[in-house]
């Protein structure tokens, strides 16, 4: 107890807030239609038109004061799963910008203790659970349904860059993210449908900058602006305040406070230029 408190403390120090108040709340995960092919093979067929099952999942609702509609953030968390401590400590943060948060939890209402090593257990469709969350966001009456954007750390930010991947999920689904900021994400995808902040240290092993520096090197004039920072000399999760650097999962892992007070200004400044169209 006296650790975790020591953490908070740390969190809320680097935020420069007090923590928010969270609901908890539940919500189903997203699916995508049939294609034409099930509803031609159903009908062919006499059946009913195959219906994807869907999960129940859970995640932390802060919201600011008034009635709205506020623009909306949803929050995707690290392969280790989510902290209430951090979350606490970004609602914070997010309501005093005027805007909600809902941060996703993928793992506790699954019983999974963490996703950071290929035996973990079993996989996830975490893109889908981020469409959940925007699809319910979506539907509250305090909420902006077209100014919602996706903010995801590390395994959460590969989850953000693949949700608004051009040309993939994105084009089966109604509801559309705003924006995208992805803290520290492995770089895979190329081109994407929406605005998109890439942050991550130069020193990071886990995720490397340099995987980021060759997609941006690849990238044809398709999509919408992709912008890559790459903060000297930090390291992964430089923006989650720690007491010294530890090793985790055999990588390092460092706060660098320089780093994570110029990106969390990058941040914002991506996701005000977003929710202002």
């Amino acid at each position: 107890m006296i650790l975790r408190a020591m953490v908070l403390l740390m969190v809320i120090a680097a935020a420069g807030t007090m923590p928010a108040t969270a609901e908890t709340v539940r919500f189903s995960t997203a699916t995508t239609p049939p294609s034409p092919l099930q509803q031609r093979l159903a009908q062919e067929r006499g059946e009913p038109v195959p219906i994807q099952a869907t999960e129940l999942i859970s995640g932390e609702l802060y919201r600011p004061v008034g009635k709205g509609p506020f623009p909306a953030v949803v929050a995707l968390h690290g392969c280790d799963g989510r902290r209430q401590a951090s979350d606490d400590a970004l609602g914070a943060r997010i309501t005093a910008l005027g805007w909600v948060l809902l941060t996703v939890d993928s793992f506790g209402p699954r019983d999974i203790a963490h996703r950071c090593t290929f035996d973990a257990g079993p996989q996830v469709d975490r893109v889908m659970d981020a469409y959940g969350a925007l699809q319910y966001l979506a539907g509250l009456p305090f909420v902006d349904a077209d100014r919602i954007a996706a903010l995801g750390f590390s395994q959460g930010a590969m989850v953000a860059l693949s949700a608004v991947q051009l040309g993939g999920i994105e084009t089966l689904v109604d509801r559309h993210f705003k924006a995208a900021v992805a803290y520290y994400p492995w770089c895979r995808e190329q081109n994407f449908s929406v605005p998109t902040l890439i942050l991550i240290g130069e020193l990071d092993d886990w995720t490397p900058a340099k995987a980021c520096q060759d997609m941006m090197a690849r990238r044809s004039s398709e999509g919408a602006l992709v912008r890559l920072i790459v903060y000297p000399g930090a390291w992964h999760a430089f923006n989650a305040p720690r007491a010294a650097p530890v090793t985790a999962f055999g990588h390092r892992v460092e706060y660098d406070e320089a780093a994570a007070r110029a990106a969390w200004d990058e941040t914002v400044e991506a996701l005000r230029a977003a929710f202002a169209k």
